[in-house]
């Protein structure tokens, strides 16, 4: 937690302001446009270390979860061990979805959009790891065990957010199928595939 905190600061340091405006981008889509506008998030140094941070507390909240609910499984891989093999895991996740966004994208012809889609994605897997950092705070250190619920329905109200300004990107191209085949192959099925590999350990 020490580490992360410190990694945090360090990206909020050097991101002049970029952390705020990324946490209203999502809802906001004045500060999207001013973003997107720019061209150069993804591509500077602060948005690699936010990925690190984002990848790393979605471990640790796994692992954690996994603490409370599947002691078992902790005490036989280590706290560590399950830590660095959520984390990993989770990065692996995000590379092979990455490569199927692009591929979706070109399949679908939506190359245009493919910076916009591929923004808004790390915007919503950056706001989600910073409020997930906060209740791992209230979780573990003030043991407020109602934070994983409410979590969950912060979670899922982002969620629909995300997706519905996703669909507003290229109003003019949505197609409902295509939408279909996106969130089932790839936000439905990494996960199914990860859960029912942590099933057999």
């Amino acid at each position: 937690m020490l580490f992360l905190l410190v990694l945090f600061a360090a990206i909020v340091a050097t991101s002049r302001g970029k952390i705020s405006q990324l946490m209203k981008a999502l809802v906001v889509p004045r500060h999207y446009s001013l973003i997107l506008r720019e061209g150069k998030m993804m591509e500077q140094r602060s948005y690699r270390f936010l990925l690190l941070f984002d990848m790393l507390t979605y471990g640790l909240g796994l692992t954690t979860l996994a603490d409370f609910y599947a002691p078992s499984l902790v005490e036989r891989f280590s706290f560590i061990g399950c830590f660095l093999m959520a984390s990993v895991g989770l990065f692996l996740i995000y590379l092979l979805k990455m490569l199927f966004y692009n591929f979706y994208i070109k399949l679908f012809d939506h190359s245009k959009e493919k910076y916009a889609i591929h923004l808004h994605k790390f915007i919503f897997i950056s706001v989600m790891a910073i409020v997930l950092y906060v209740a791992l705070l209230l979780f573990i250190f003030a043991g407020i065990k109602c934070v994983v619920s409410i979590y969950l329905i912060v979670l899922f109200i982002f969620t629909i957010v995300y997706f519905y300004n996703l669909c507003k990107i290229n109003p003019k191209d949505f197609n409902l199928f295509h939408f279909f085949v996106y969130f089932c192959t790839l936000e439905i099925l990494p996960y199914l595939i990860l859960v029912k590999f942590v099933s057999t350990l």
